[in-house]
């Protein structure tokens, strides 16, 4: 009995216990007791994408640790980092001032796996000649801070020791965890062997002046690059933004900021999403300039693809926003319907990397996610910003902790090229089977200015769907004037709700022959100096009304063509399958191509 009676007071006890608790969580603060937080936890900052420690560049140095470097080794004042081989350790978590010169040795974190580290990079000029300059074998999250007015110099060598290749070290700055580089000075990193800097996790760059030169990627990194404040010019003898998560698709943001990128392979390749929501971005390219295997969402700022194979490819493309210029040899915009790893070179279906594996080269990094502290809320949704007003069958939008979509078969995913705003430049000035737009489903204009210019000859398609398999190209709104060949040209289908013409001309109009449409009024809709010869002329504006009549001039030639259907055909275009509505002539507007793409 007695022992029933213990029992029953215990259990009266832990009742007790947990109501009081309850009360003390539920009304801690107002009864004067401190909740401790995770200050970078992005829960407490208002963008689903970076912290509020992340965008502090200027953080207190109050009490922090100072590092001199002397050539050969360091002094160190304060607690938290320790001298050893001629390399800096930080063994815990804490805030850390560097200076001085480094000439062979890193700087090493080697924290407890919940550890937030800051160091503060005042000038510092770090060698290291078999290994990473800064490596991060272990904390929670790293941030490097570039001090106000300092310059910063990180070099590695060309070949790496076997004790760094057997951690995975392909970069001259390393992290196996979550990495943040902010502040306001400049930083210069060479990397003689592979990567500029490499994650395996999370990069963030809210700041600093950063250039990078790197024998293989720039910046190689496995779950997401996330970009804001920052001015960055990247050199790369393979690709120059790489994300290479496959299980959840690594995806890059870009929020402003200028991103210059100089790459042999493609400019900026990720498994995941591409963003961008600002900030000017300029890219030449050997290969592709941007390269989803998921998504490309065009929102705001400007890109420049000054040079490249084709200049964007991904599933989808969803440009809403934002100055978007292309000069590509072979497709400006190329909704491909899956990943192009299975093809080299770019080629046909799409192209792809050019040994035809994933990421010129594959995945280097040494692991996955190895997980943070503090979830990621999920990024605001950008369903409504797409024509299908959500993300493709098989996928999922961002999670909470930011990655793509779900890795799901191609084959059960849509493709499709989306446009509801935005001002869009494509030239193509040497390919000969090359498309402006190219779609392997549907192309949806809503909006938007489009200008689109290639060659007169070969099989240039302006504008090219999946006609063949029940695609569809629609405009609803928006200009464009899309100048190729006629051989293949398309016109807009009869679903379109504004009126278009596709003008297929007799003979070929020289490069620089300006085109215009004016209405029975003699008032001037459309008019452009199309820099490439063109024999055909996908044109469509609000003011283009069906029943009315429109003089289309090229140069010294001119052509009355009345609408009679919202998708209206003038002139001879050699082909199979028609690509819309029979208008005025009788001659269907498109045909099939010999590698059996439209």
């Amino acid at each position: 009995m007695s022992t029933h009676n213990t029992l029953d007071k215990i259990c009266v006890a832990i009742v007790i216990c947990s109501l009081v608790l309850t009360v003390l969580f539920m009304n801690g603060e107002a009864l004067g007791i401190t909740k401790i937080v995770d200050e970078d936890a992005e829960q407490n900052s208002d963008s689903a994408y970076f912290t509020t420690n992340d965008q502090n560049g200027s953080w207190d140095t109050t009490g922090a640790a100072v590092v001199t470097l002397t050539g050969d080794g360091a002094s160190v004042s304060g607690n938290g980092a320790y001298v050893y081989d001629g390399n800096v350790v930080i063994a815990e978590a804490g805030r850390y001032v560097f200076s001085g010169n480094l000439e062979d040795g890193s700087i090493i974190v080697d924290a407890h796996d919940s550890s937030k580290v800051w160091i503060l990079l005042d000038g510092v000029e770090i060698n290291c000649s078999d290994d990473a300059c800064i490596q991060v074998d272990q904390a929670d999250k790293v941030f490097l801070t570039l001090a106000e007015g300092s310059q910063n110099i990180l070099t590695s060598g060309s070949a790496y020791s076997d004790t760094a290749l057997s951690d995975g070290t392909d970069g001259a700055i390393f992290a196996h965890d979550d990495l943040t580089i902010n502040g306001s000075g400049s930083l210069a990193v060479t990397a003689q062997y592979s990567h500029g800097i490499s994650a395996n996790d999370d990069l963030v760059i809210t700041g600093g002046t950063i250039t990078i030169s790197a024998v293989e990627d720039a910046i190689h990194v496995n779950d997401s690059i996330r970009i804001k404040d920052a001015a960055i010019t990247v050199t790369a003898g393979d690709d120059g933004l790489l994300t290479s998560n496959e299980v959840e698709n690594g995806y890059l943001y870009i929020e402003s900021g200028t991103l210059d990128v100089t790459a042999s392979g493609d400019g900026i390749h990720t498994t995941g999403d591409i963003t961008v929501a600002g900030g000017e971005t300029n890219i030449s390219a050997g290969d592709d300039g941007i390269h989803s295997d998921a998504s490309v969402f065009v929102q705001s700022g400007t890109i420049l693809i000054s040079d490249c194979y084709e200049g964007i490819e991904a599933l989808i493309i969803d440009v809403s926003g934002g100055d978007v210029s292309i000069n590509c040899e072979d497709d400006g915009f190329n909704a491909n319907g899956g990943s192009s790893d299975m093809f080299g070179g770019g080629g046909q279906m799409g192209g792809g990397q050019n040994d035809g594996t994933f990421g010129h080269g594959g995945m280097h990094g040494s692991g996955t996610d190895e997980g943070t502290t503090g979830e990621m809320p999920t990024p605001p949704d950008r369903s409504g910003e797409s024509m299908s007003g959500g993300m493709p069958t098989g996928q999922e939008t961002e999670t909470a902790s930011g990655s793509g979509q779900s890795s799901a078969d191609t084959e059960d995913v849509e493709t499709y090229i989306s446009i509801s705003g935005g001002n869009i430049r494509i030239v193509n000035e040497v390919g000969q089977d090359a498309d402006g737009l190219d779609s392997n489903g549907d192309i949806k204009i809503s909006g938007g200015t489009i200008y689109i210019s290639l060659l007169g000859t070969g099989s240039n398609c302006a504008v090219d769907y999946a006609s063949e398999s029940g695609g569809v190209a629609e405009i609803t709104g928006g200009t464009i004037i899309a100048c190729g060949a006629s051989s293949m040209a398309e016109s807009f289908d009869s679903t379109s709700t504004q009126a278009s013409i596709l003008y297929n001309m007799s003979s070929i109009a020289a490069a620089g022959t300006t085109l215009t449409v004016t209405d029975a009024d003699g008032s001037v809709l459309l008019s452009w100096e199309v820099p490439c010869s063109f024999s055909s002329a996908l044109i469509s504006c609000p003011e283009m009304k069906i029943g009315g009549t429109y003089t289309v001039s090229a140069g010294e030639t001119s052509e009355e063509i009345t609408l009679e259907s919202v998708s209206t055909t003038y002139g001879d275009a050699q082909g199979g399958m028609p690509g819309g509505d029979m208008g005025q002539s009788g001659m269907p507007g498109g045909g099939m191509r010999p590698d059996g793409q439209r």
